[in-house]
């Protein structure tokens, strides 16, 4: 398994998220530098590349192309930097510490309308469609007696992150069920920590994903929707990104790195056994439970324009992202 340097684990409220994106924007000069030439060679002629991930399931396959050497095929050498929140990736990415990072959708479409120079190399994950597994629901606790999305009217629902891609997918996903949102109450617990705090009634529902969605299962949770594939099925979900300095100075490196990235999504996809035998290291998870877990779906290229119309379409709905700043959401795909 590839090291991975750990990154301080950040919380930011929206308004700190806001305040942090706009100090970005104004130091954004002098935190890239000069921007210069391609990014030179490490010895043999391999260029290094700081990538910042996180530790989900949908990181698995980069993590896996890197131990497998398909990254080293391309002359690229990773180093791999482990951080708890996409908050702490941006920054890191924005700054010239890392090269490339993970991130959702909509905090990129956030990031691109607050005037950060940030663009997607490459598609992460995606939604998938029924009758296909999933990786990500809203659920309720046993003995609940919510029966639909609809029955959640006056509810407390948890999310990862307020004010973000799960948030916004909920609002979707209530609003579709005809749920008066103004009676709703979104609360932000992490993930991790959801199955308990669930059973213990702190909320009526929350969005879970893997691996935590299955442990709550197995403790009697209910799942009751999958929000995303309401926004849109397969909708695109996340991506791997770089800052357009970096980009438009290193072509090439870009480009290395998208085909290192495709073949190592093509493998994971062929090779789910040897997928869920790594993830237990990565993730420091049980192998049992690695082994009943839903993957999800890692599509090929980049994430589809429809995709990021209507995540960009539910965000401005929300108030979260004002379409003056980005009349165009397909802005953040990287130029070819």
């Amino acid at each position: 398994m590839p090291t991975a340097t750990p990154v301080r684990r950040r919380r930011p409220s929206r308004t700190r998220i806001y305040s942090g994106l706009a100090a970005l924007v104004l130091g954004i000069t002098a935190a890239c530098g000069s921007g210069g030439g391609e990014q030179a060679a490490g010895p043999g002629g391999v260029a290094q590349v700081d990538v910042g991930i996180l530790p989900i399931v949908t990181n698995a396959p980069l993590a896996l192309g890197v131990q497998k050497g398909f990254f080293q095929e391309e002359g690229l050498a990773v180093t791999t930097h482990l951080g708890q929140g996409g908050a702490a990736l941006l920054p890191a990415v924005i700054s010239g510490q890392y090269d490339f990072a993970f991130s959702n959708n909509v905090s990129l479409l956030l990031a691109r309308s607050k005037g950060l120079p940030v663009s997607i190399v490459a598609a992460a994950s995606s939604a998938g469609v029924d009758p296909e597994p999933i990786d990500e629901a809203i659920v309720v606790p046993a003995g609940s007696p919510v029966q639909s999305v609809a029955d959640l009217r006056g509810s407390t629902v948890a999310v990862n992150t307020l004010n973000n891609i799960v948030e916004i997918s909920n609002r979707v996903t209530l609003e579709d069920a005809g749920v008066d949102l103004s009676g709703v109450k979104f609360i932000e617990i992490p993930f991790p920590d959801m199955p308990a705090a669930l059973a213990q009634g702190r909320m009526q529902a929350a969005h879970i994903a893997e691996p935590h969605l299955t442990k709550a299962v197995q403790a009697g949770a209910r799942i009751i929707a999958h929000p995303y594939r309401v926004v849109q099925p397969d909708v695109h979900i996340s991506s791997w990104f770089g800052s357009d300095q970096f980009i438009k100075a290193n072509p090439d490196t870009v480009e290395r790195f998208a085909r290192a990235l495709e073949r190592s999504r093509a493998y994971a996809a062929e090779h789910t056994d040897e997928v869920r035998a790594f993830i237990p290291g990565f993730l420091n998870l049980d192998p049992a439970l690695a082994g009943e877990i839903a993957l999800g779906k890692w599509p090929a290229g980049m994430p589809s324009e429809q995709s990021l119309r209507s995540l960009y379409d539910a965000t401005t709905r929300y108030g979260l992202l004002d379409p003056k700043t980005l009349p165009d959401p397909t802005a953040v795909l990287r130029k070819s």
